[in-house]
């Protein structure tokens, strides 16, 4: 049996604009059949990787392939799997929502009225089929383009940020619906967003870029294991005294939150064994909560930046 090839593969991609280096010998791998989050700080490079995975702009190096094919070998057979919606999606702001997916619909391959139908009702337009786009909020624009994007049934799905616009509700509606596709259809979506929770909540996989590079990518919760483990300890009675951390190699940083609570630091995650430490110190622990990080903190801690709000 021939092994399916991976969904989306970068290899050793940069592009350069004049001067300056956008994207450096990016290197990354979706598997089919996954939702992949895409994270980076601003003017890191994500927009322009994005771009260039369906040759709307050029690498200046390295290869792109899409399920096996080179997308500049045969570009049409490695674009027809893929649904695509960057930035703003624009629209023709004088016809109806419908009326624009009838259009892009042309494009596409055996895309009937009914599956325009099924798609409005996902993505939450069906009411407002037949208004004009131009007094579409933003949010409902952001449907549309996702809608527009999953015309034909496509096998990868480039998402970024589809959530713009979007309340909570609306957002978690919409993520919850691309995890469906992802869950019961077998569809692989790659998607960039500024918002970490919900990319942890939602997505599988993870890459971190960072000035054009990847610096971190892989299993959403292998990657937010923990390599030293923070764990806070409220105490009834007194608390360990200053040459407990000098006294154990393990224990890395001891900080006060209040004053029966310190916050200690492990080299490894170990709780059981701080709790018999301070039983053998004499104290008396009254709770004791390993603190586990989340993907904002990851992010922050391997970019050195702050996300984009």
């Amino acid at each position: 049996m021939t092994e399916t090839p991976p969904a989306l593969v970068l290899e050793n991609v940069s592009k350069r604009f004049g001067r300056h280096l956008a994207v450096n010998q990016l290197s990354l791998e979706i598997k089919p059949g996954v939702m992949a989050g895409f994270l980076g700080p601003n003017g890191a490079g994500k927009s322009t990787t994005l771009y260039m995975i369906p040759r709307l702009v050029r690498p200046s190096s390295g290869h792109i392939r899409i399920f096996g094919t080179d997308i500049w070998r045969d570009y049409k057979k490695a674009i027809r799997p893929v649904g695509l919606s960057v930035e703003s999606p624009a629209f023709y702001d004088y016809l109806t929502g419908r009326k624009n997916l009838e259009l892009a619909a042309r494009l596409r391959e055996n895309v009937s009225s009914r599956d325009i139908d099924e798609i409005l009702e996902r993505v939450g337009l069906t009411a407002r089929q037949h208004d004009r786009v131009r007094i579409y909020s933003t949010g409902m624009r952001q449907r549309l383009g996702i809608g527009r994007a999953m015309l034909g049934r496509p096998r990868l799905l480039i998402l970024d940020e589809p959530t713009n616009g979007l309340d909570p509700e609306g957002t978690q509606e919409v993520l919850s619906f691309l995890r469906e596709q992802v869950r019961n259809d077998g569809l692989t979506i790659f998607i960039s967003s500024h918002l970490m929770s919900e990319i942890e909540e939602f997505c599988d996989t993870v890459c971190v870029i960072n000035h054009g590079q990847l610096v971190a990518s892989g299993n959403v919760r292998e990657l937010l294991k923990p390599h030293e483990r923070v764990v806070r300890v409220t105490f009834q009675g007194p608390l360990p005294n200053q040459d407990f951390r000098r006294r154990h190699k393990q224990i890395r940083h001891v900080e006060p939150i209040s004053s029966d609570t310190l916050e200690i630091t492990l080299a490894s995650d170990d709780s059981a064994w701080l709790n018999h430490c301070l039983q053998a110190e004499g104290c008396r622990v009254s709770a004791l909560i390993p603190k586990q990080k989340n993907l904002k903190e990851f992010f922050l801690s391997i970019t050195g930046d702050k996300p984009h709000a």
